[in-house]
């Protein structure tokens, strides 16, 4: 009788927990777009030329691929043997990705968590597979930032060496250089975005794999101040006092709104893409 009893109320349980996700991503896109929104684009004025659309165009396509190879990263320790199929799996990564604009910055792991057990991953791994992309975040986007100095002075040297030392990841075939590899990816492609702003709206002067590094330690600014929701914010504050001594004050706050604004519009792509191309399949 008690199984009996119990049986109808999963389906009750199954549809309060897609209501409360579908109003969890719902206030999550909201909140993406009234951050656009508050966005003071007057100040971008002075810079709107055709390497401004450019710049505008593809830095957000970075991002967005950026977060394409995050996803891969993450998947291969949260699924190791390859159990979830991988749209599934990076629909749970593209929910996070949107819900990590939320207030706390914590949301992005607990949806992971749970799509991620409704899926079929033990919680354990999962929680392993978070544990394991933070201490990544902070040991590529270093990485990359020395990466990116290196580059200023000698860039072919440089380039052929981050080439080589992902390629070197990748044939390991070992869970964790390979989530590194795709790591060292993603910060090479958000270096790239700032690189692409800069290049539209920086002086010419402006030494933009200088400009690059500097975006990469403001970002980790923002990742490591868990009370900032997508380090909105903290990333811009960081990035204006690192980078202020150096560039005219109204370039680079441009600089800075434009990659914010970029960052946003990637993040939004790359989720609203990844969740629409799965409802398809």
């Amino acid at each position: 009788m008690a199984d009996v009893a119990a049986g109808p109320r999963r389906p009750s349980i199954d549809r309060i927990g897609r209501w409360v996700g579908g109003v969890a991503l719902a206030a999550s896109i909201a909140f993406l777009g009234d951050r656009l929104w508050r966005l003071d684009w007057s100040t971008l004025q002075p810079h709107v030329t055709w390497q401004f659309g450019a710049a505008m165009v593809g830095a957000p396509l970075l991002f967005a691929a950026a977060d394409r190879a995050l996803e891969r990263g993450w998947a291969v320790t949260a699924d190791p043997d390859g159990q979830i199929p991988r749209q599934e799996l990076a629909g749970i990564y593209a929910r996070g990705v949107l819900m990590k604009y939320l207030p706390g910055s914590i949301f992005q792991y607990v949806s992971r968590q749970v799509g991620g057990a409704k899926a079929g991953l033990a919680h354990k791994k999962l929680a392993q597979a978070s544990l394991v992309e933070i201490g990544l975040h902070l040991v590529s986007s270093l990485s990359v930032a020395a990466g990116c100095l290196a580059f200023a002075r000698l860039p072919i040297v440089a380039g052929f060496g981050a080439a080589a030392l992902v390629g070197a990841l990748l044939v390991m075939r070992r869970r964790l250089m390979t989530a590194l590899a795709f790591q060292m990816i993603a910060f090479s492609l958000f270096a790239a975005a700032a690189a692409l702003v800069g290049w539209a709206i920086l002086p010419a002067n402006a030494g933009l794999p200088h400009f690059a590094a500097l975006f990469l330690l403001a970002w980790l600014a923002g990742f490591v101040v868990p009370v900032a929701p997508g380090g909105i914010g903290v990333r811009e504050a960081a990035l204006l006092a690192l980078a202020g001594a150096s560039l005219p004050a109204a370039a680079a706050l441009a600089a800075t709104l434009a990659l914010r604004a970029s960052s946003i519009t990637g993040d939004l792509g790359y989720g609203l893409a990844t969740l629409a191309t799965g409802r398809r399949a």
